[in-house]
């Protein structure tokens, strides 16, 4: 919307809601300002030391240094200098005492659990402690959780929509698409195209629902399981704030998957919020995505070597508005639609 207000300040808001948890859960839990002392260390070892897992650490190294506790040179981290002043239990003041005071929250047990198992908690911390996608079968909360990303989406769907406006597309999927409001948004971009929305049931008959009351019934939903099949036909695919809940694995299977049914010239685009692309507290949203889901924020260079490895070129990053940016890859014209790339 020409003139609007920037977003930004309200989406680091609720996306960050976890970060100040995840900090007290470093300090109370894990004493790790202490533990790291004076040295630098990469997520990878400072997880084998504290016997952690690496996909939790990683997006607690991240959100850390968003929140100016940690100091990153290459792979590897530092604590700050406030940190080290603080929070290490050296001849200076000691305020680990003053934030454990905050140690019973319930979350800050939940992210510690995290950090040690790797597996996600409660979405939102709700009592029926079961993950996002397990609740997803439930009706109720998949039209609840869908039209809370539909909430976000109506805010980042036209800046999606005009970063990318240049890929050559006549026919978009967007996978695991939720409401549709992105797919929407591509098409009233340009009316020309085909667009699909694949979800599974039954957030696929909540995207009818919304498809429906909006005027856009053209827009197909289609039924499926992204992790099971990838309808062929498509020569754009597009995953909006959907790899950054699985782990690396699950996004390599994900985009070979793409890949494999793209057609050759095609794209695949990754849009979310990719650490080090806008500014440093986009990593806080991290510490959300690794409390709730078996995922984490990948960061541009991240996800550009994930497609890589899958077979994608000239890959780049466009930034977009709310710390998002649209990571595009594109496949060869010379790769086979069902085997791959091209040797």
């Amino acid at each position: 919307m020409p003139g609007a207000p920037d977003p930004t300040p309200l989406l680091r808001l609720r996306d960050g809601a976890y970060a100040p948890d995840l900090a007290i859960t470093a300090i109370v839990e894990l004493d790790l300002f202490a533990r790291l002392g004076d040295r630098r260390l990469t997520a990878a070892v400072l997880a084998a030391e504290l016997g952690l897992a690496e996909r939790p650490t990683v997006a607690m190294c991240d959100a850390l240094e968003s929140l100016g506790l940690l100091d990153r040179e290459g792979e590897a981290f530092a604590a700050a200098p406030a940190a080290r002043a603080y929070l290490t239990g050296g001849p200076g003041a000691d305020l680990r005492l003053y934030f454990a005071s905050l140690g019973e929250r319930p979350a800050v047990r939940e992210l510690a659990g995290v950090l040690r198992t790797g597996a996600p908690a409660a979405w939102a911390s709700a009592s029926a402690g079961e993950g996002w996608a397990a609740r997803l079968a439930d009706s109720g909360f998949a039209e609840s959780f869908t039209a809370a990303m539909d909430s976000r989406g109506s805010v980042l769907a036209p800046a999606l929509a005009d970063a990318i406006a240049d890929l050559p597309a006549r026919r978009v999927l967007d996978i695991a698409g939720g409401s549709g409001v992105y797919a929407a948004a591509l098409l009233g971009a340009r009316p020309g195209i085909e667009v699909a929305v694949l979800e599974r049931p039954p957030v696929d008959d909540v995207a009818r629902t919304l498809l429906a009351r909006r005027g856009h019934e053209g827009i197909a939903v289609v039924p499926g399981d992204m992790f099971a099949a990838v309808p062929p036909g498509y020569d754009l695919h597009l995953f909006a704030h959907v790899l950054h809940d699985w782990d690396t694995a699950a996004v390599e299977t994900l985009l070979s998957a793409s890949f494999a049914a793209l057609a050759p010239g095609g794209w695949i685009v990754d849009y979310d919020v990719h650490p080090g692309a806008g500014t440093p507290e986009a990593a806080a949203y991290s510490a959300l995505l690794m409390h709730s889901t078996e995922g984490r924020c990948y960061a541009v260079s991240e996800m550009a070597d994930l497609m890589r490895r899958t077979g994608l070129t000239a890959i780049e990053a466009r930034a977009t508005i709310g710390d998002r940016s649209a990571v595009c890859g594109r496949k060869p014209d010379g790769a086979d639609p069902a085997t791959g790339p091209a040797p």
